[in-house]
């Protein structure tokens, strides 16, 4: 009887509730970007999304997508890396503008992200900015450069595997 009963407990309970702590919001070729990873771009504003933008969401993952393609070719011809005084400025910087260290770690928490892992980032958007410099040059008007280097992420993105399974909103 004691079987029965705790048997019959067993099949009425409910299962328990999973917490969603992060999520898949696209991959470029075998890599993933994270919910945590758009979250954190968000936070530190190291993507900054135009006012009025309709879904910030996807500006951002579209704009980390485009980051990764373009990553993927700075690794390949390895532009100089950028100093580290140079970093820790913009570290200090996104600190100053959380408003306190302690701000700061909570917001690194909060994400998900260490500072180590935030020191890449930057270090990687400064290599980035150095190739495209090189690649397409620094002495062009502003409007010329950023064209050429819309145009040639485009090419980098029809060229690539890219799964978005965010839907938006």
């Amino acid at each position: 009887m004691g079987a029965v009963l705790l048997v019959l407990a067993l099949a009425l309970q409910q299962p328990p509730t999973a917490t969603i702590i992060d999520r898949i919001m696209a991959v470029i070729g075998a890599d993933p970007i994270m919910l945590s990873d758009v979250t954190a771009a968000t936070e530190f504003h190291l993507v900054e999304v135009p006012a009025g933008t309709a879904d910030p969401t996807a500006f951002v993952l579209d704009r980390l997508i485009r980051r990764a393609l373009m990553l993927d070719e700075v690794d390949r011809f390895q532009p100089p890396m950028p100093a580290e005084v140079e970093i820790t400025t913009r570290v200090d910087a996104l600190e100053r503008q959380a408003g306190s260290p302690a701000a700061f770690e909570r917001a690194l928490a909060v994400t998900g992200m260490t500072r180590d892992q935030l020191r890449r980032f930057i270090r990687d958007d400064l290599r980035i900015r150095t190739y495209l410099l090189e690649r397409f040059g620094a002495d062009r008007p502003e409007a010329e450069f950023t064209a050429a280097v819309d145009g040639w992420a485009a090419d980098l993105r029809r060229r690539a595997q890219i799964t978005v399974l965010y839907q938006g909103r």
